[in-house]
């Protein structure tokens, strides 16, 4: 099969390998669309581990190919996506409820072969059918999505509340879908990008925010005078996760979503934290938040048909790296033709 391979920071390859076998309890899966998360760029610059050699991706959905041995409730031809953290279902974390912080996950993409591929193989309890209302493009933001009511989840949004999100791409834009079914009653969106501000208009944002020639602060206190009552950073900037702090309201929730370089430190005012009593949240992965992703993009709760703004083949995959971040894009779609 064709799979895009990383070697390292600045390597990855677009090579034939083996098409893998699916093990006992595992089905093989035909991959038919797979999205370019922030993490892939990270990984592709150095600022994410990962084990190397490993086929990247991780946000997509397909049909199955092949069925393991012990597989019931899936048949060959099925429409899925996953979860693509494999979890050991052993260690204290996953014992307690906490699965998605387990000390021996296995992330596709990261520690195991992800999608960016023709086929997969993966652990049938990871496995989510997905309607034929949904296209495999419109599946693939099963795993984002998820990450984001996940984040949301954490954040305990209330009826009501004023929540400012600081970044807008293709996660800051299904964060600021879910905080409106949430109930907040005003979603900001900060985005230097004018391509992405339109979307976050057009996806339920009340406010934007161009940072570029706007105070995010002041502009804030024009909808808030005390700030918003949640703050998160989707972008994984240092700086704007420095800034989110005094973004929030006193007694106010920050949620620094976006994944920052894991060498970067960012100052902290312990005294201003207290005495504002501040909440700083991290959100990491998709705590059971999968088959509701498959939901809300079943029921149209959440759209993403407008956040695609560039298709590209498999053999076209090194082409995303110089594209990330780019004026005219947002979301990256790889499309896989077996």
């Amino acid at each position: 099969m064709k799979a895009a391979v990383l070697y390292g920071p600045g390597d990855v390859r677009v090579e034939d390998k083996a098409d893998p076998k699916p093990g006992r309890g595992e089905v093989l899966i035909r991959i038919r669309s797979c999205g370019v998360c922030g993490t892939d760029a990270a990984l592709f610059k150095g600022d994410y581990p990962a084990a190397t050699p490993v086929v990247i991706g991780h946000e997509f959905a397909g049909e199955i190919a092949e069925i393991g041995a012990g597989v019931d409730g899936f048949r060959v031809g099925d429409r899925v996506t996953v979860d693509p953290n494999v979890i050991c279902h052993e260690c204290e974390y996953c014992r307690s409820g906490y699965e998605h912080l387990c000390e021996r996950a296995s992330s596709m993409g990261v520690h195991r072969d992800g999608a960016d591929a023709e086929y997969c193989a993966m652990p049938v309890s990871n496995v989510y059918a997905i309607p034929p209302s949904l296209s495999f493009e419109e599946a693939s933001f099963c795993e984002p999505l998820a990450c984001a009511v996940h984040g949301v989840d954490l954040a305990g949004i209330k009826l009501g509340d004023t929540v400012l999100i600081v970044g807008a791409g293709g996660m800051g834009n299904l964060i600021a879908q879910c905080v409106r079914d949430s109930g907040a009653a005003r979603v900001i969106v900060s985005e230097p990008i004018a391509l992405r501000r339109e979307r976050a208009l057009e996806n339920g944002a009340t406010d934007v925010i161009d940072p570029g020639v706007q105070d995010p602060g002041a502009e804030l206190r024009k909808i808030r005078r005390i700030g918003a009552d949640v703050v998160f950073e989707a972008a994984g900037n240092s700086g704007a996760q420095a800034s989110c702090l005094s973004l929030a309201r006193k007694g106010g929730t920050v949620v620094w979503f976006g994944v920052s370089p894991q060498d970067r430190l960012i100052e902290v005012n312990p005294f201003y934290v207290n005495e504002n009593e501040i909440r700083i949240l991290g959100s990491y992965n998709n705590q059971f938040a999968t088959g509701r992703a498959v939901k809300l993009l079943a029921e149209k709760r959440v759209r993403v048909d407008n956040l695609v703004s560039h298709r590209l083949p498999l053999s076209d995959y090194l082409k995303v790296f110089s594209m990330f971040g780019g004026k005219d894009t947002l979301k990256l779609m790889v499309t896989i033709e077996s």
